[in-house]
Parts: C-alpha cells; sequence; structure tokens
C-alpha cells in the first residue's frame, strides 16, 4: 500500500513551474535551432507564406478556446470534484466550434488569399482546430500543479516530429510537407493529452456536457470572449497583412523574428497559468500574502521583459544569421525592435490575472481593442515604407500605447494597475531591487508559503 503522503500545494505549484519552464527552454531551442533550418531551407518567400498561414491557423485554435482557458483553470482548481462536468463541457463546446471556425477560415482562406501558395496550406492548417478541442485536458493537469507527465507526453511527441521536419530538409520536401507534418503534430499531441488524461483520473470519471456550466462560463467569461475575437484577429494575421501590404520576402522576416519573439512572449502566460491557482488561494485564505504576490508579481514582471529587451538588443544582429543564415540579416533589427514590447506586454500579462481574480476582467477590453486598432493602423502605415522594420515598430508602439497609455486614461484601469506602475520605481529602490533579480528564489518563497 502506498503511504507516501501527498506534496503540499505550493510545492506542488513551484515544480509545476519548473517543469513548464524546462518545457518552453527546450521548445525555445527547437525554435531557434530546427525553425532556423526549416526557414534556411525555404528561403524568406516561402518561409512568409509558411508564417502567413500559421498566423491563421493560430487564429483558429485560439477562436476554440474562446479565451475562457483561465476561467476553466480556476475552476477546476476550485472545483476537483466536478472535473468530468466541467471538462467535458469545455470538449464537447470546443468541437462545435473547432467544425465552425475551420469551416469559416476556410472560405475566407479561399476567397480572399491571393497568393496561391500561402491559401493553399493555409485551407490546411486552420484544420488544426479540430485537436485543440481537447484543450481541457491540458488545463486539469495545470489546474492540478501536476504538470510533469503533461509535459514528458507533449515533448515526446514534439521531438519525434521536429525529427520529421529534419527528414523533411534532408529530402528537400516543399511547403506542403511541412504544413502536413504540423497537422498531423497536432493531432498526435493532443491524443497524447487526451491519454494521460484518462490515465490519471481513471475510469471514475465520466465526461458530460453541462449547459448550465457552460452558460455561467459565457455570462462571466464574455470579456474575455471579446478580447479573444478582438485582440487575436489583429495580432495572428499580422504577417498575413504585411504580405498583402509588402512582399513574401518581408513577410518571412517578420516571420522569422516572430518566431523567437513570441516563444519569450508565450512564457508570461504560461507563468500565468501557474500563478493564477496560487493567487487565487492566496486571495481567499491570506489577503497580506496575496498582496506581497502581487507586488512580486509585478515587478519580476517588468524587470524580465526589461533584461531581455536590452539583451537581444546586442544579440540580435549575430543570433538573426546564425540561426536563419545571412539571407535574413534584415530580420536582426526587427528582432531586436519586437523585444522591447515585452516590458509592456510582461506586467499586461500579470495585470490581466489580477483582474481576472478580482472579477474585474472587463477593465481590459479598452486595451485590447485599442491594442488591435493601434496594431493594424500602425503596420499599414509604416508598413509599406519600412517593410518588415515598420510592422516591428508598428507593434512595439501598439503594445506600450494600449497597455500602459489607455491605464493612464482610464481611471479604474489606472487604479487597478498601481503594481505595474509601482514597478517602474525599482531603480529607485536600491535595497529592494536585489531581491527582485532573486525572482525564483522570491516566487518559491510565496508558493511554499
Amino acid at each position: 500500500m502506498n503511504t507516501e503522503r501527498p506534496k503540499p500545494f505550493g510545492q506542488r505549484a513551484t515544480a509545476s513551474i519548473f517543469w513548464l519552464v524546462i518545457e518552453r527552454v527546450i521548445k525555445l531551442c527547437g525554435a531557434i535551432v530546427v525553425g532556423g533550418m526549416i526557414a534556411r531551407h525555404l528561403g524568406p518567400d516561402d518561409y512568409g507564406r509558411y508564417g502567413a498561414a500559421l498566423g491563421l491557423a493560430t487564429l483558429a485554435k485560439e477562436f476554440v478556446v474562446l479565451g475562457l482557458d483561465r476561467i476553466i483553470r480556476r475552476e477546476l482548481c476550485l472545483k476537483p470534484g466536478d472535473t468530468g462536468r466541467l471538462v467535458g463541457t469545455a470538449v464537447t463546446t470546443a468541437l462545435t466550434l473547432a467544425f465552425i471556425v475551420a469551416l469559416v477560415l476556410t472560405a475566407l482562406a479561399h476567397a480572399y488569399i491571393a497568393d496561391p501558395g500561402t491559401r493553399r496550406i493555409a485551407m490546411l492548417l486552420v484544420w488544426m482546430a479540430l485537436p485543440q478541442a481537447f484543450y481541457a485536458g491540458e488545463l486539469w493537469f495545470e489546474s492540478q500543479c501536476n504538470t510533469r507527465p503533461l509535459v514528458w507526453a507533449r515533448n515526446a511527441v514534439w521531438l519525434t516530429f521536429q525529427a520529421a521536419r529534419l527528414l523533411l530538409i534532408w529530402l528537400n520536401a516543399d511547403l506542403m510537407g511541412f504544413a502536413l507534418v504540423a497537422c498531423a503534430e497536432w493531432a498526435v499531441t493532443y491524443a497524447a493529452v487526451v491519454w494521460i488524461f484518462h490515465r490519471h483520473t481513471g475510469p471514475q470519471t465520466h465526461l458530460e456536457f453541462a449547459p448550465p456550466v457552460l452558460r455561467q462560463w459565457i455570462r462571466e467569461g464574455w470579456p474575455l470572449i471579446v478580447m479573444l475575437v478582438i485582440g487575436s484577429t489583429a495580432d495572428r494575421l499580422m504577417v498575413l497583412l504585411l504580405q498583402h501590404l509588402t512582399t513574401s520576402e518581408e513577410a518571412g522576416y517578420l516571420s522569422a523574428a516572430l518566431r523567437i519573439t513570441e516563444v519569450w512572449w508565450s512564457l508570461s502566460a504560461l507563468i500565468a497559468s501557474v500563478i493564477l491557482p496560487v493567487l487565487t488561494r492566496h486571495r481567499v485564505e491570506n489577503e497580506q500574502a496575496f498582496n506581497q504576490g502581487l507586488r512580486q508579481y509585478a515587478d519580476c514582471s517588468l524587470l524580465l521583459g526589461t533584461v531581455a529587451a536590452v539583451a537581444m538588443t546586442f544579440a540580435a544582429p549575430f543570433i538573426v544569421p546564425l540561426v536563419f543564415g545571412a539571407k535574413f540579416a534584415p530580420a536582426a533589427p526587427v528582432l531586436s525592435v519586437l523585444f522591447w514590447a515585452g516590458p509592456a506586454i510582461y506586467p499586461g500579462v500579470a495585470r490581466s490575472q489580477i483582474l481576472l481574480i478580482s472579477g474585474k476582467q472587463t477593465l481590459e477590453i479598452p486595451v485590447v481593442a485599442a491594442l488591435a486598432i493601434f496594431s493594424v493602423v500602425l503596420v499599414a502605415c509604416l508598413a509599406p515604407a519600412f517593410g518588415a522594420l515598420g510592422a516591428a515598430i508598428g507593434i512595439t508602439v501598439a503594445q506600450w500605447l494600449a497597455i500602459y497609455g489607455v491605464a493612464a486614461l482610464a481611471p479604474r484601469l489606472r487604479q487597478a494597475s498601481l503594481p505595474q506602475w509601482r514597478a517602474f520605481s525599482i531603480p529607485w529602490r536600491w535595497r529592494a531591487l536585489w531581491n527582485e533579480l532573486r525572482a525564483l528564489a522570491v516566487t518559491a518563497n510565496l508558493l511554499r508559503s
């Protein structure tokens, strides 16, 4: 008989952060190495087409999630006994959405994408929305702070398909070959997620669709749905917009820079996905620990974004030719500029988590709407004259204007952003600076408290 006591929640949360960060580091290395080899193989033109089509596919996957993942993760954390109803409702809803979204985007790609190569692979890649419908299995592991089996399963699949991509390069495959591998990888990944979910929850967990649960999610999460539709539509179509305004070659430079940048940006959401259950518990059980956690979370977010931006400013001219080859040298300044959106994005993600916990997520709607408008307008104005660099400048300026500018103008949002504003005083809080630089140690102590 196994008499081992389960680990305390804080220790499990710390371990979850460790495993998720390890996964992100591994995939960052893969994006740099294998992604660079694919870019060298395809060249700027075809890599621009591939990036534009992947943007549309990512939009399809995000529409399936509907922005409700944070609410579902929180509910799974607080109501583990309702796992069957919560996961069953999420999967059923997502499968329905996946078919609708894939069909609509296929029709739109056929009608409005002028470039034949981009249109052909976009009409295939949008069907990656179907496997994405089983994302609730991943949320269950994250909510239970037991991400180790999830990380092992996902990375086993990922490594297998990275090898398949290397084989395609060796075989001198075209764009369609890489698109087929991307679709297959997504299908196998979620088959693995479903398998390990079933193993860990056991036959006693019966999935069922519960309309009252879905209605509750929509009532609470409609602001998240609105923000997803507005924000993701503008964000994920940037490469496609640049291709339309300039050339596939310029789109290839932006796509190469985003290949690295988006992995770094996504780390903010990754950390938030584990911090959210911890802060939720602290808000209920320990108000002092909750407030301390908010301050440390905001400080560390700004520090991480700024340090990475400074480092990439100097490193990009060496990294881009090394990874993508000399043909992609114009992408170096694009990468440097995009990384300067990090000091806005990291605190912005932290603030959105705080607003979600407090039930004030509607305050984020003006930010997301402003970000979408600023991004499209600035890219449309700057890209024709400056190409990929103009698009990067537009994206970065839009992030700062939306995340900080809108907060400065809206009184309620300005009040909710006090931890983010206070983070800018770190250079004048010299005694606290050392503690903030030890972000991992600070976070570990918070999670164990």
